[in-house]
């Protein structure tokens, strides 16, 4: 009994055995042919102790799924910033493994503890040198890959060996992985340099337009300032530019873009001016208009025409000309950082004229989401500081939308402010009365200051923008007051004397307005025109001596200054005086150090008293008599200066224009040379890596005239091969020519002619061989032996033209 109780113990042990391996075979099978659910892969985050003891033992197995499982488990924990380099060991024992994927997920986690296990990571450095002449591309690749990505610097001699091994490797995607791989070594040790740039001249010969662009990346970390290797390619890259990828072609045009301004000499000469078809609309007047108008209108069309007949004079080098064409296609890329680039050359490099091309392709990317918006219109603002007519014709494109952000708002408002014109200004004028009526009281004040950007930008139209914004000193909103205030303050100085109206109406404010800056505004207009409102200056200082205590500083000392010119433009006034030693003696004991020192300069200067004892004892009483023209003086109108001109001395789309200030890495575009420099360096033989298209080689095989030559006449071996040819499996486009005897027309092959006159070689060829027949059954009974059997050998080549040379059979 007991013997039947342990047997039955044990079955049972062995079917739940067999139904946890089927139930797990069952799982297995499942997710390879992909029956899983949405959380499949959260199962490699399962961080239980369990799981990661189970590691090891799977990192250790022999079935490649459970190393799978595990190296993704860890792949899973080093993307949740836990450390699992104490696998290690047990990782880099699979990096000979015949499993790609294993291969991969190997190389990812190597790649991350290399540094910090140096020692074990140099074990597997021989694996990786082996990789390098497996008959995989991708396996070659990734080994390169990943032996220049470990940072230790010890193998760096081995490293620039498999680049250089990379380098000459027949795949195109490996001589990419080496491309790619010399920034890297670079960075590592910039001890080999000079080998390094080796490797990039010999990849520059390349025709392939994968490893040209990569080829170009390398050239611009390692040595961007050697335009001497890129003087016999530099027609080439200007072709190849739109079969490159889309991150090859940035890495080209900026390249091209350092190139163009250190050979090429500037292209606007006399300073860049206005294209000649925008400056005739501009010029056209209305056709009631006066006959003085007219003339000057003429006058002026005449001598802008003048200018820019000496502009067009100027005539561009010819491979000025072609890196100018080849980019204007790339203009209607997808890729946003293409189109920006090429707008960088045609901004920096090309003539007033030209550059009126990117305009439209930049606008056309303001669809896009807006991070990318805002960085296209920040470009678009710093092109308008100095070229603002390229977007005159897209001024609607630049209105604000009510979903915009607020860093978009203020970019579309610097765009409005510096593309206004004397035609466009009624317009940008009504849409900016509408922002006004905004609830956002931090873009209204932006709206204010664009209104008096406007105004400064076009002073007949000041009349119209003041009248605009007095209308806003009666709003609820302080910071709108404030805002209108300090733009009316500026436009009066502007307009000059004729002030006096709303001067008054601007000091009946101070009875409401409790802003600090708006308040200083107009104390300030106050004690500067204050001879032109002199019977309501003193009675508004009366006001302000009373409530000076419980002011903010920067009124406090406008107040003084005010005090100061009213006392200074009536000296006898008995009131003023007393007012103003009331004051200056307040001033005298308060907190703030700036207002006790104006206070004390003050007093020296307006005091009758105190000016004696200091003329008397050093002198000083002399400024008494200039106090006027030092209180009083003209003050020149405050330019209003955008912020995007602090940007316009970076290079356009560059980082360091959009953080104002250099990053590390930034190059500065060189400046253009005084004098033509060489042109001749350009120019090369057409032989095969720098003539333009499609290289043709000429190659002898199957279907040539040298084939049926050899073949049919019974020649010995033959070297022809139907394989792929050497510089197919290099990357490059390779055209087999027709026969020698085919026709050209122009640069083709007469495909007509060709099977025309194969035809007729047929025909002569089959009555050659009846001539042949014939004279053999005139021959003796003795030799139709022989020649039967040199018909059936001759039949038997004839079948196998398709074998190589080595596989037929000889004739006698």
């Amino acid at each position: 009994m007991a013997e039947y109780i342990s047997k039955a113990m044990s079955f049972a042990e062995n079917a739940a055995k067999l139904s946890q391996k089927v139930s797990q075979g069952l799982v297995d099978n499942a997710i390879e042919i992909g029956i899983q659910g949405g959380d499949a892969g959260s199962q490699y985050f399962d961080t239980s102790e369990e799981k990661m003891r189970n590691i090891r033992r799977q990192l250790d197995s022999r079935n490649d799924r459970e190393k799978l499982d595990g190296l993704k488990r860890l792949i899973a924990m080093i993307s949740k910033g836990r450390d699992v380099s104490e696998f290690f060991p047990d990782v880099v024992k699979n990096v000979v493994s015949q499993n790609i994927e294993i291969r991969k997920l190997v190389y990812i986690y190597l790649l991350r503890y290399a540094e910090q296990e140096p020692d074990l990571a140099l074990l597997s450095i021989n694996t990786f040198q082996k990789d390098l002449g497996d008959k995989n591309q991708i396996i070659r690749a990734m080994a390169l890959r990943v032996m220049s990505g470990i940072r230790v610097p010890v193998i760096s001699p081995i490293v620039l060996l498999g680049i250089k091994k990379c380098a000459a490797d027949m795949s195109p995607y490996v001589r990419k992985t080496a491309a790619h791989a010399i920034p890297k070594c670079y960075s590592l040790d910039p001890t080999q340099e000079d080998s390094l740039i080796e490797v990039i001249s010999s990849l520059l010969k390349d025709r392939s337009a994968i490893v040209i662009g990569s080829t170009v990346m390398a050239f611009n970390e390692v040595c961007p300032d050697r335009f001497d290797l890129v003087h016999t390619y530099y027609r080439k890259l200007c072709h190849m530019l739109s079969d490159l990828d889309e991150w090859g072609q940035i890495s080209v045009l900026d390249l091209l873009l350092h190139y163009g301004r250190n050979q090429f000499t500037n292209p606007n000469p006399n300073g860049i001016k206005m294209p000649k078809d925008i400056s005739e609309k501009r010029s056209q007047k209305a056709f009631y208009s006066d006959s003085s108008d007219n003339s000057s209108a003429d006058e002026e069309s005449h001598s802008e025409q003048e200018q820019d007949d000496d502009a067009a004079e100027v005539e561009l080098d010819e491979d000025h000309s072609l890196l100018l064409k080849s980019c204007l296609p790339l203009l209607q890329s997808r890729n946003s950082g293409v189109v920006l680039a090429v707008a960088r050359i045609y901004f920096h490099l090309a003539p007033s004229q030209e550059a009126q091309h990117l305009a439209k392709p930049l606008v056309r990317l303001l669809r896009s989401h807006r991070e990318l918006q805002y960085v296209i219109l920040t470009n678009i603002a710093t092109m308008a500081c100095s070229r603002p007519y390229l977007f005159h014709g897209y001024l609607s494109q630049f209105y604000v939308r009510s979903t915009d952000p607020v860093f978009i708002r203020n970019t579309k408002l610097d765009i409005l402010t510096a593309i206004v014109t004397e035609q466009n200004i009624n317009s940008i004028l009504g849409e900016l009365q509408q922002y006004v009526k905004s609830p956002n009281k931090d873009f209204v004040a932006s709206t204010i200051q664009a209104i008096g950007k406007c105004a400064m930008t076009v002073p007949d139209m000041a009349n119209r923008c003041l009248k605009g914004l007095m209308k806003l000193l009666t709003s609820s909103n302080d910071l709108v007051v404030a805002e209108s205030v300090s733009v009316i303050k500026r436009l009066l100085q502007i307009r000059g004397d004729d002030n006096k109206l709303s001067i008054i109406r601007l000091a009946k404010l101070l009875d409401t307005t409790t802003v600090p800056v708006a308040r200083a505004n107009i104390f300030w207009l106050v004690g500067q025109y204050a001879e032109n409102i002199d019977t309501v200056a003193p009675d508004i200082l009366r006001k302000a001596v009373k409530g000076f205590a419980d002011e903010h500083d920067i009124v406090k000392t406008q107040i003084l200054t005010l005090s100061a010119k009213l006392t200074c433009l009536n000296p006898g006034h008995e009131t003023i005086s007393l007012l103003n030693q009331y004051v200056l003696n307040l001033a005298r004991y308060d907190l703030n150090y700036d207002t006790r020192d104006r206070a004390r300069l003050l007093r020296s200067l307006t005091l009758p008293a105190t000016a004696q004892i200091e003329q008397s004892s050093d002198g000083t009483g002399v400024l008494q008599t200039h106090l006027k023209q030092i209180l009083l003086s003209e003050k020149e109108p405050p330019v209003l200066e955008s912020d995007m001109q602090d940007r316009a001395d970076f290079t356009l789309g560059s980082l360091s224009m959009m953080v104002k200030h250099t990053l590390t890495g930034y190059e500065a575009i060189p400046d253009y040379p005084e004098e033509q420099p060489d042109p001749s360096v350009r120019d090369v033989e057409e032989d095969f890596f720098n003539s333009v298209g499609p290289a043709r080689i000429v190659e002898q095989g199957f279907g040539s005239d040298s084939f049926e030559s050899r073949y049919r006449n019974g020649s010995g071996h033959s070297s022809a091969s139907t394989a792929l040819s050497g510089f197919e499996a290099r990357g490059f486009s390779v055209v087999h020519s027709q026969t020698p005897k085919a026709k050209k027309i122009g640069n083709d092959y007469d495909l007509d002619a060709f099977y025309n006159e194969s035809s007729e070689e047929e025909e002569l060829d089959s009555e050659e061989e009846s001539e042949l027949t014939s004279s053999e059954a005139e021959s003796s009974e003795e030799e139709e032996d022989d020649s039967e059997e040199e018909e059936a050998v001759s039949e038997e080549s004839s079948d196998d033209l398709y074998e190589t040379p080595e596989k037929r059979p000889l004739r006698r």
